[in-house]
């Protein structure tokens, strides 16, 4: 029995803060896999465990082909070989084959033995084909993939791997992706992409990205094979990717290299540590340089770990904060084809605009020229626009330029900041109810207004700004002060659940989940039998069962295709239900 579970716990962009279970052991992602080589070990998968790193991966081909260490795993098991108690992943000979052109093993043997020894994620063998390969080459390699996978799926019995492949064609990799999604898998690598990122093709890496995830379930992580330099994170989160892996920290160390998240220093160049790791607060760049070979490189790891950790760390914050945006844009400067790979992600505006959550913890920040291009921005300029053919008057704005007038209290117009200042406008006298129509419009789409066309808003006596909106004596929605949007009530959900057609808004779940909706508990993904296609991350929703009855409202942190598809974690978090 496989035991595997994955849910989003928060997001921005298209990344997404997430909590992956296997074999009763739990990480958070995005999370990096340190690769460990078990014929060598410069830093011990123990130590590793103490830093932080509670999922590794290592090369069972490696262990399959070294006598001693494949008795042993056979014996002890994986965890037992490591002396590592946390998830272990291994890697199947793949790597091996790019490299070498043979590996001496079969798909089934290596599925077989991995199942032996107690691996927590397998991989099956695989036919990575490098970039730049003949498209009939690529084809046929895939198809081989694709056979694989077939075979992998019917041994196996624990959880694996089925990574994405075909080359640099980008309708072989969503044509691959979406035979994979069709399996029994558990997570998807994005295969063959280590010699575009040793040549800086990070552009070339979002086509290829970008072409996987189109075609991959939103439900499962997907994993960039081999990378792990701290300089890419916050562009491969933002697109979507969940786990990373590499053992660039080892290799660089080896070659006196000093890893920080704008790029990698040789330590002859360093002076000073601009780090305050255990390792550079304890050495200079002279004690270290003085050091012998293999106490310096095993320091060097050690930092290096060090900065990969901190720097997921700091990816997982800007998602947490809703600032991913502005860390990828900052990231982007540190290399010309960094940049180029960012402009080009702005390109795929769609499938970012499926993913970008509608309000975020953080004002919108006019950091760059690229700023105006972030899905959250282009969405607010089309909604606002909408909006205009029922509410005319606009004001300008020096961000975003001609926005209906009745839309300045509401995110991102209001929570803004660019070169010149944005002077919000309280509601004048008899105004207030046209503000919460016009923002209703925006928030829930055409339509929307009339439920809110008889409403009395009542306005803060200290800052003028409306707050609680009531009809005929029954609270509506409450205007939040923080983003300028709707919470709604339960006669508020009424009134939309009446003027929305369905499935406007909607998030129909099973009878298993009704009597709970209607008592104001969370919905859970599992019990979600349809949504409407056009829900975005953090929208306000109507909760209905199949009948079209409406049972609760509140927040969804998922959109309307991973309401459909996702089978673990929270989907809506009930504010109200209709049975109180």
């Amino acid at each position: 029995m496989v035991e595997f579970r994955f849910e989003v716990k928060a997001r921005d962009a298209a990344g997404r803060i997430g909590k992956l279970s296997v074999n009763g052991k739990t990480i958070e992602t995005p999370a990096i896999m340190p690769v460990v080589n078990p014929k060598q070990l410069i830093v011990t998968p123990k130590e590793l465990e103490d830093i932080g790193f509670g999922m590794i991966i290592t090369n069972s081909y490696i262990i399959y082909k070294t006598p001693e260490l494949r008795e042993k795993a056979l014996e002890l098991g994986i965890h037992g070989l490591l002396d590592y108690d946390g998830i272990i992943e291994v890697d199947s000979g793949s790597f091996q084959l790019m490299r070498y052109g043979d590996v001496e093993v079969t798909n089934r043997e290596i599925i077989e033995f991995q199942e032996k020894i107690g691996v927590d994620i397998g991989t099956f063998l695989d036919i990575p084909t490098p970039p730049d390969t003949p498209r009939e080459r690529a084809a046929r390699d895939l198809e081989i993939t694709l056979e694989r996978a077939k075979e992998a799926e019917m041994l196996k019995n624990i959880a694996m791997n089925a990574a994405v492949q075909g080359s640099t064609y980008p309708d072989l990799r969503t044509y691959a992706a979406k035979k994979l999604s069709k399996m029994n898998f558990e997570i998807h690598p994005i295969g063959a992409v280590v010699p575009l990122m040793e040549s800086y093709r990070y552009k070339d890496l979002v086509d290829v990205v970008i072409a996987s995830k189109l075609g991959l379930r939103p439900d499962r992580p997907v994993h960039l094979f081999g990378a792990g330099h701290p300089m890419i994170f916050a562009l491969a989160v933002a697109m979507g990717i969940d786990l990373f892996d590499s053992a660039s920290y080892a290799l660089y160390a080896k070659d006196d290299r000093y890893l920080t998240p704008e790029g990698t220093k040789r330590l002859e160049e360093l002076e000073y540590f601009p780090c305050s790791c255990p390792v550079c607060s304890r050495y200079t760049p002279q004690e270290l340089r003085e050091m012998p070979k293999e106490e310096r490189t095993r320091l060097l790891a050690i930092h290096n770990l060090w900065v990969i950790r901190e720097e997921l760390n700091r990816v997982k914050q800007a998602i947490k904060e809703g600032t991913l945006w502005e860390l990828v844009d900052e990231r982007a400067r540190s290399h010309p084809k960094l940049y180029s790979a960012y402009k080009r992600l702005l390109e795929y505006r769609d499938y970012l605009e499926k993913n970008e959550p509608v309000t975020k913890a953080s004002a919108f920040f006019e950091v760059s020229e690229e700023a105006l291009r972030w899905p959250i921005a282009q969405r607010a300029k089309e909604r606002a626009e909408c909006v205009k053919s029922k509410f005319p008057e606009t004001i300008e704005h020096p961000i975003f330029g001609r926005i209906p007038k009745y839309l300045s209290l509401s995110y991102p117009f209001a929570q803004s900041e660019g070169e010149e200042d944005f002077t919000i406008e309280r509601p004048g006298k008899g105004e207030a109810r046209d503000y919460i129509m016009a923002i209703a419009e925006y928030q829930f789409g055409e339509g929307a207004g009339e439920a809110f066309k008889d409403a009395f808003v009542e306005l803060s006596r200290k800052t003028g700004m409306p707050r609680q909106i009531k009809a005929k004596g029954k609270h509506l929605a409450t205007f939040r002060a923080e983003d300028g949007l709707l919470t709604l009530g339960i006669e508020g959900a009424k009134r939309l659940h009446k003027v929305l057609p369905f499935p406007r808004m909607r998030v129909v779940v099973n009878s298993d989940a009704e009597p709970f909706a209607k008592r104001g508990k969370n919905v859970f993904a599992k019990f979600v039998v349809d949504a409407d296609p056009s829900i975005r991350p953090y929208d306000e929703v109507l909760v209905v069962n199949e009948k079209d009855e409406l049972l609760a409202t509140g927040q969804t942190l998922l959109n309307g295709e991973e309401l459909k598809l996702f089978q673990s974690g929270l989907a809506v978090k009930v504010r109200r239900g209709v049975g109180g």
